[in-house]
């Protein structure tokens, strides 16, 4: 009798959804001042490692989304952030995200002249 096994190998992904009370508005490479408004976003992060791929949603509860909403993908190098498509400049929010999760951000914190956020996993 003859036994064939397949074997299916599992990606691990990373997954977090989280609200937190920003100041938003829009903003491009023209507009040096911005108004902004106060408002509850939603966000959802995720990292495949295996993949080194991610990517992430963020948008406004009040109007869910009709108002502010964002997405985009994210590109690693093992576990070091080295780009993201689908948005102007990346949400701080999603790169704590990632670095609490063990992802090398410091030099997308550097290109993007983000302070170090090396308490984060304390307060969260």
């Amino acid at each position: 009798m003859n036994l064939t096994i397949k074997t299916t190998k599992t990606m691990e992904t990373i997954e977090k959804n989280f609200k937190k009370v920003r100041y938003v508005g829009w903003e491009t490479s023209m507009s040096p001042i911005v108004e902004r408004e106060k408002k509850t976003m939603k966000y959802n992060v995720w990292w495949s490692k295996e993949e080194e791929r991610g990517g992430f949603e963020m948008y406004d509860e009040e109007s869910y989304g009709d108002d502010y909403h964002a997405e985009g993908s994210l590109d690693f190098t093992g576990k070091v952030l080295d780009g993201y498509d689908g948005v102007f400049s990346l949400d701080e929010e999603v790169i704590n995200c990632l670095e609490k999760w063990g992802a090398d951000v410091k030099q997308m914190r550097e290109d993007l002249e983000l302070e170090t956020n090396q308490d984060y996993g304390n307060n969260r």
